[in-house]
């Protein structure tokens, strides 16, 4: 299974956000990009399921159907949505129904399904995230980690064939970013694919079988995260590494 980004381009009035981005994407693939705040990383994921609408690109999806990303609607737009699924930086849980009303929620609207086997599966992802007997408690009464839980549940209920997280960490308190990223990390070793957005470099790193660094718009190193990290190519990216060095060490020693 490939799935294949084609020529995305993104900008905001004259702010050229994506140029032309082009990624295959395996079956398995765990996908982190990186880069500079402001370069485009939440735009590429937001475009690839057309909640920003691109200037042009489209997407290649297993099954070998290319979706045209700018002119989608309809059934493409319907098909494009129920194979991937997107975990956001600030959970989107509806605040008027319970955890398992809303991993539930994509089952019954997107898939169709009935009620019963929406249901058998929404409480099966709440176990794999560690949240069954959180099932009937609502958004306002558990902590951001679950609520990121919770959403990492409805979007895997889906089954997608291509899961993206838009910093799921960034939103939350220091305490439970660990637990989100167990959860990630775990999802990963069970073979879902994924691109991930994160400013959890260490993460990145031992988390991610390929690496992309995002700047201008424009990839301007993929590979291995161990050969991108230790060994950069491209000066902009040797820059961004010693100043993210210089900000991880402490200032003085005692």
């Amino acid at each position: 299974m490939t799935i294949q980004l084609k020529n995305i381009s993104k900008k905001f009035k004259n702010n050229v956000v994506l140029d032309g981005i082009d990624l295959s994407i395996e079956k398995g693939d765990v996908i982190g990009i990186i880069g500079p705040s402001g370069t485009g990383k939440s735009t590429l994921l937001r475009s690839i399921n057309r909640l920003v609408h691109p200037e042009g690109g489209s997407i290649v999806l297993s099954n070998g159907k290319e979706i045209d990303l700018v002119n989608a609607k309809g059934d493409d737009l319907l098909e494009l949505r129920q194979s991937t699924g997107m975990v956001f930086q600030s959970f989107n849980l509806f605040e008027r129904k319970s955890a398992l009303e809303n991993v539930m929620e994509g089952l019954l609207v997107v898939k169709k399904m009935n009620k019963e086997e929406a249901k058998k599966i929404a409480l099966k992802r709440l176990q794999d995230v560690g949240l069954l007997d959180w099932q009937n408690h609502y958004p306002k009464h558990m902590s951001g980690g679950q609520q990121q839980r919770v959403a990492i549940a409805r979007a895997l209920a889906m089954e997608p064939e291509l899961l993206l997280l838009d910093e799921p960490t960034s939103a939350l308190d220091p305490e439970f970013v660990g637990e989100v990223l167990d959860i990630i990390k775990k999802a990963a070793n069970e073979g879902v694919t994924m691109i991930l957005v994160s400013h959890e470099m260490n993460f990145i790193k031992n988390v991610a079988n390929k690496v992309i660094f995002l700047d201008g718009g424009k990839i301007l190193e993929e590979g291995d995260p161990k050969e991108v990290f230790n060994n950069p190519k491209h000066e902009r990216v040797r820059e961004f590494f010693v100043k993210m060095n210089r900000l991880e060490s402490p200032e003085y020693y005692l």
